[in-house]
């Protein structure tokens, strides 16, 4: 019987643990019995507790890491469309600068053959118009000359302005808008003193000879003294006195085209010599058949006179 009861103890005695704890200086043993059911449920629990204290330690690290991944991602985007629109705008400027190339060389060839036109024909051919007779040069054709004579300047103005900025494409019109330069600079366009017109060209009565007669310039006043201006360059073909004009200089301007300036007070040029436009050449006075001090001013083109004014408009 006593042997059946150790056994029924010693099997109850496997299914616990006992913990025991000897305090320092006592002889007293505590001693703590857990069932090995109990101890198993206890050491899962810390197992899971452990485990889920790690899980969520990693699942921190990789919600961080996916955030880092993600800004990186973000900003890698952004500098993919900041690329691909500069690789856009790069391509959309080739092709502008390709269009612009091959728009540039037309219009080289177009003011190329623009430019020769004018220099060769345009102008000749709308003098020679307007020396047909003087009662035929109407407002209308006086109006559409100087219009010319503007589109020329602005032709001018426009190359000058891409010479200024170092355009190479039309660095190769400089010859000709040179040459065009020298053109324009040969046409009387300067007004050749300050004042305002007194008397117009064409059929008037004159003041002193009392009866109608043509005009062959217009007449420009002005103070004793004042200064005459080349309205033209070109070449001194006459400096002196000569009948009703008194002093006066006429100045060749190619192509048939000459300047008369009379009734001068002074005059400060000599025949044979060259002068530009704008150049100072006599002073205003009152010499030979004249009613008081102005400039009597002629545009001649081959010996026939025509309106002033074409030239160099009605107003400084």
């Amino acid at each position: 019987m006593k042997e059946k009861h150790r056994k029924g103890r010693a099997a109850r005695s496997g299914k616990v643990t006992s913990l025991m704890v000897v305090p320092h200086n006592s002889d007293q043993v505590l001693t703590w019995r857990v069932s090995n059911i109990r101890l198993k449920i206890v050491s899962l629990l810390a197992l899971l507790i452990i485990t889920a204290a790690s899980l969520s330690a990693y699942l921190t690290i990789v919600v961080h890491e996916n955030k880092q991944l993600k800004t990186q991602q973000q900003e890698l985007s952004a500098l993919l469309i900041e690329h691909q629109k500069s690789i856009e705008d790069n391509i959309a400027q080739i092709a502008q600068a390709e269009d612009l190339d091959t728009l540039t060389k037309e219009k080289i060839d177009e003011f190329s053959y623009l430019l020769q036109n004018l220099t060769t024909n345009y102008i000749d051919k709308e003098m020679k118009t307007l020396t047909v007779s003087r009662s035929s040069v109407t407002n209308t054709t006086s109006t559409a000359f100087i219009g010319k004579i503007s589109e020329l300047r602005a032709l001018i103005s426009f190359l000058e302005d891409n010479e200024k900025q170092g355009d190479q494409v039309f660095s190769v019109l400089t010859e000709k808008k040179e040459e065009l330069q020298n053109y324009l600079d040969h046409l009387p366009t300067f007004w050749p003193t300050n004042g305002s017109i007194g008397s117009e060209f064409g059929n008037r009565f004159h003041p002193i000879y009392k009866k109608f007669m043509d005009h062959t310039g217009v007449d420009i006043g002005g103070s004793k003294g004042n200064s005459i201006y080349a309205a033209a360059s070109g070449k001194v073909v006459f400096a002196g006195k000569s009948g009703g004009y008194g002093y006066y200089v006429d100045i060749d301007h190619g192509n048939g085209l000459v300047t008369r300036y009379a009734h001068c007070k002074k005059l400060l040029v000599k025949k044979g010599q060259t002068v530009m436009i704008g150049e100072k050449i006599a002073q205003v006075g009152d010499t030979g058949t004249s009613t008081g001090p102005h400039l009597h001013f002629e545009v001649r083109i081959k010996d026939n006179a025509v309106d002033p004014t074409l030239f160099i408009g009605t107003k400084p």
